[in-house]
């Protein structure tokens, strides 16, 4: 009676959460046209319905269908006989009852979004219900309940309308008539290029769905790179690119996509400390990449469960494209529970990043760190994929493993360095999709920069000839890809930094955590 009174004063009706109509309607059409079986089977589970007794049916419908048998009312009556659900199924008069729905069969899609909808808001209910009942319990932390309310509500916006199985014949199909379109130039395969062409002509550029790592130790430039590739992508496709930074700033990383692309250093921009030539060269560079889709996070708490309910945000305002994690180490294994050990929460993290590269088709490139062993090597300093911090789960899950190294990094205490362009190597150790091999490049510390001399002829000392940016002009890729001219960045004059090169990247690099605790 009270319940009743409040819902009379409020005026509130209770949400239906589920619809009987439908679920009948979808029943009766695979009973009178079995071939509906063909257009909701895998749309549609046993568990979408809400009474048992069309939950059950389904079940047998959906058995005799793989089977190829008959269906009528009559053949699926005695199947339910036989398997002894016939009174689970609501009787014989029961399943008469549902077959003789009228149910209009162009219809059948309509009816099937209106049960797994309703289904939907059921499982919507209950995670909220377990929430309360964890909450109300007074044993779990609050932050592990909202983790977990995440995790679950996450779940459930999982995009649902993939093919699921299809068989050999159908794959093949579709790969060869993309490999021709592609060779007619009709299409272009779907991958975010890196703007740089050796790079690229390696690993294709990062296709949807890959997990892929660059690796090296503190202060060789991972977030160098990775910015340099975003730069790129927007520059060159105008692609979006979404930069998750737990150890930088957005100001920080802001300083250094302009001073990549401008004369102007990297400290001198945190100094504030320019000409009016230098300002009037920045406003012209902040007017050519102001329109970059390039999104920025900087927050420091994120988890594999934030970090996809944030992409799953971004995806939703059409602003999801490249993920570049800063740094895989940084994130936490929030979920795991505070017995778990850095293993495995870096083991539950890289795992993570893969399944959510797939779940939501993107390419994601996670920086990591290296373990001390690369610097105990003698003279062969190369990065090897054994040096991978924390965990062998990073190495078993990326797509492609690329690490950065440089010869001066491990010099710099034996001799005195001058240069302040030098050379620098990518070694892509992994790439599931193809080759493996060496990248060379120059690194320009100063400008937060790695780049390439021009291939279009004969390389020359960028010191002395000047030199091109990161982003590539046209048909500079060794495969003949035609990209975008640069636009309207100004040449760089190497000459005119008055900066020693390893005293500017350690100067710069001086705030980065360094010392941090091996385990080999």
């Amino acid at each position: 009676m009270e319940r009743e009174l409040k819902d009379d004063l409020t005026g509130a009706v209770p949400v239906k959460t589920s619809d009987p109509e439908a679920e009948k309607a979808i029943i009766s059409l695979c009973i009178r046209k079995s071939d509906s079986l063909n257009d909701i089977i895998g749309k549609i589970t046993i568990e979408d319905f809400a009474d048992k007794r069309h939950a059950v049916m389904f079940e047998e419908l959906s058995r005799l269908y793989l089977e190829s048998a008959s269906i009528d009312r009559i053949t699926l009556s005695d199947s339910l006989k036989k398997s002894g659900k016939i009174e689970k199924a609501g009787g014989i008069g029961y399943v008469f009852e549902v077959g003789d729905i009228p149910a209009v069969a162009s219809n059948i899609e309509s009816y099937v979004d209106i049960v797994v909808a309703k289904s939907r808001l059921r499982q919507m209910l209950s995670i909220f219900e377990e929430l309360k009942a964890k909450a109300e319990s007074g044993k779990h932390d609050v932050n592990d309940i909202i983790d977990l309310g995440v995790n679950r509500l996450t779940d459930m916006r999982t995009d649902t309308s993939g093919d699921g199985f299809e068989s050999l014949k159908a794959i093949l199909l579709k790969n060869i008539t993309e490999i021709r379109s592609m060779a007619a130039g009709n299409e272009v395969r779907d991958t975010y290029r890196t703007g740089f062409r050796m790079l690229d002509n390696i690993t294709g550029g990062f296709r949807p769905g890959t997990l892929n790592i660059i690796a090296a130790r503190p202060g060789m430039g991972k977030t160098a790179l990775v910015i340099n590739i975003a730069t790129n992508v927007g520059v060159l496709r105008n692609r979006n690119v979404d930069i998750f930074s737990l150890e930088m700033s957005k100001s920080e990383i802001g300083n250094r996509i302009l001073a990549s692309r401008s004369d102007t250093s990297a400290k001198d921009l945190q100094r504030a400390k320019l000409s009016k030539e230098q300002e009037d060269q920045i406003m012209r560079v902040y007017d050519d990449l102001k329109t970059l889709p390039i999104y920025i996070d900087d927050r420091s708490d994120v988890s594999p469960v934030t970090m996809l309910a944030k992409c799953k945000d971004l995806k939703a305002q059409g602003k999801l494209g490249l993920v570049i994690v800063d740094y895989l180490q940084l994130m936490n294994g929030s979920g795991l529970g505070r017995s778990s050990s850095r293993q495995d929460e870096i083991t539950y993290i890289s795992r993570s990043l893969k399944v959510m590269a797939k779940e939501l088709n993107v390419p994601i490139i996670a920086l990591s760190q290296l373990n001390r062993s690369a610097e105990k090597r003698g003279e062969d300093h190369m990065p090897q994929l054994s040096d991978l911090r924390d965990s062998g789960a990073i190495e078993q899950d990326a797509d492609c493993v690329i690490f950065i190294h440089r010869s001066d990094y491990y010099d710099k205490d034996k001799k005195e360095q001058t240069e302040e362009i030098v050379p620098a190597t990518l070694n892509i150790a992994k790439n599931r999709h193809g080759e493996t091999g060496k990248v060379e490049l120059m690194w320009w510390g100063a400008k937060t920069l790695f780049f390439e001399e021009n291939m279009a002829s004969t390389p020359e000392d960028p010191t002395k000839n000047g030199m091109q940016s990161s982003a590539p002009q046209k048909n500079m890729y060794p495969d003949g890809t035609e990209e975008d001219e640069d636009q309207g960045v100004p040449p760089f004059d190497p000459d005119s930094g008055d900066m020693d090169s390893n005293i500017a990247n350690d100067d710069y690099f001086s705030d980065s955590n360094t010392d941090f605790p091996d385990t080999i």
